[in-house]
């Protein structure tokens, strides 16, 4: 009899272990067929096609960038709300949808810059729905002594497959058929490829089943969490950082290129910007498991200051190609934490609503930074004073991580 119930025991293991895997990979696909690497990143190689089609100036077309991330910062908040009462499943599947539905309508774009800018809107706010937000709020429900590890692959990997794929996947259908058949078969990889694997792995937490039977999980609501000192010391510091290092990555080829360097030279930083954030997510997630208290964040952030002042200061290209590497070590400890973080200081009773707001601030500053930057190349001829300004933002991001308390909801076993 012992034998069968550690058989018994063993096979109920192996399931929840494929289960957790099968979650952990529905994520990683939710998030490479998300809004940011399906908009955001492929934005660049529709900019020329667009404005050439409709005789538009290209600082027209590229405002829509602008407006997809205001888009996703409003949009935010709503999902997570919505993921808090309906399950993050059934939001996340939905949104997987209306996503494709938006993306494939922007091959109808009329030429019309308000009903431009307004097709780029709804994409943004929709795109909130099946978010890397929302999916982090799923595997913070699911998980618990390896919270961090499954937030960190799902979104490093993640972002970082979708971010190089798609645009590469873009580029051909361009080139062969034109932009606006290029935008529905974008739409068509996401639903296509996207929704079956998000229907068949993603399960709804237990934790959510318990909140709709009428059993409250741990943690405050929302209004609880905004009069927290806690909650206000990670909105002013946290999306300060990650919207800051998300605008700086749009901008660092240009500002190169301005100094002098070659596009080959600006791409290879760039690359080395992405390719460590997408190395480190998972890594530093699987170090906030270990710990108590956010405090190893501190240097990891503190490296996006060196970073910048190297990108700002240094002239041999070796130090311009290590402000890449350590630029991309603060952006992929910034999108592993957040979630993280308030899952252990608020609970998972309102994460969904609480993550929506501290999401929609940081992609908020995102949005700011990149136009403010771009106003402040406008009116002085070069992006180094703008970038002199995230310098202390950058610096009080790291040490507010040394203020944080111990975790309130500490971690026990899956």
């Amino acid at each position: 009899m012992g034998d069968s119930i550690g058989e018994a025991g063993g096979t109920k293991a192996l399931r929840g272990h494929r289960a957790g895997g099968g979650l952990v990979f529905a994520g990683t696909i939710g998030n490479m067929l998300s809004v940011t690497p399906g908009i955001i990143s492929t934005f660049g190689l529709f900019l020329v096609p667009v404005a050439t089609e409709f005789g538009w100036p290209r600082s027209v077309v590229s405002g829509a960038l602008a407006i997809v991330l205001f888009g996703n910062a409003i949009g935010s908040a709503p999902a997570g709300r919505l993921a808090d009462r309906f399950g993050s499943r059934r939001v996340i599947l939905f949104g997987n949808i209306l996503l494709a539905a938006s993306i494939a309508m922007l091959a109808l774009a009329p030429a019309s810059p308000l009903l431009f800018y307004l097709q780029f809107a709804v994409v943004g706010v929709i795109g909130a729905l099946a978010s890397n937000m929302v999916i982090a709020k799923l595997l913070a429900d699911s998980f618990d002594d390896r919270r961090g590890l499954f937030i960190g692959i799902a979104g490093g990997i993640g972002n970082g497959l979708g971010s190089a794929i798609l645009p590469a996947f873009a580029a051909i259908l361009i080139a062969l058929h034109g932009w606006r058949e290029a935008y529905l078969g974008l739409a068509l990889a996401i639903f296509v490829i996207g929704f079956p694997v998000l229907y068949a792995f993603i399960k709804t937490p237990r934790v959510e089943m318990a909140e709709q039977q009428g059993i409250e999980a741990e943690g405050p609501g929302l209004g609880e969490a905004l009069r927290s000192p806690v909650f206000w010391l990670l909105a002013t510091s946290v999306p300060l950082g990650g919207g800051c290092l998300q605008a700086l990555f749009a901008t660092i080829e240009p500002f190169l290129a301005d100094r002098g360097m070659s596009i080959g030279e600006g791409t290879s930083v760039l690359a080395l910007f992405a390719l460590t954030c997408a190395i480190w997510e998972p890594t530093v997630g699987l170090l906030l498991d270990r710990t108590q208290t956010p405090r190893l964040l501190a240097p990891c952030y503190a490296t996006g200051l060196a970073g910048l002042l190297l990108l700002l200061f240094a002239k041999a290209l070796p130090l311009v190609m290590l402000s890449g590497v350590l630029l991309g070590i603060a952006l992929g400890a910034e999108f592993s934490a957040v979630a993280f973080l308030l899952s252990r200081y608020f609970g998972r009773h309102a994460l969904g609503a609480i993550s929506g707001v501290i999401f929609g601030l940081a992609l908020l500053v995102s949005a700011v930074a990149a136009v403010a930057l771009n106003v402040c190349f406008d009116v002085t001829g070069s992006y180094f004073a703008g970038l002199l300004v995230i310098v202390p933002l950058l610096a009080w991001n790291s040490l507010a991580m040394i203020f944080l308390p111990a975790y309130f909801f500490m971690s026990h076993s899956d």
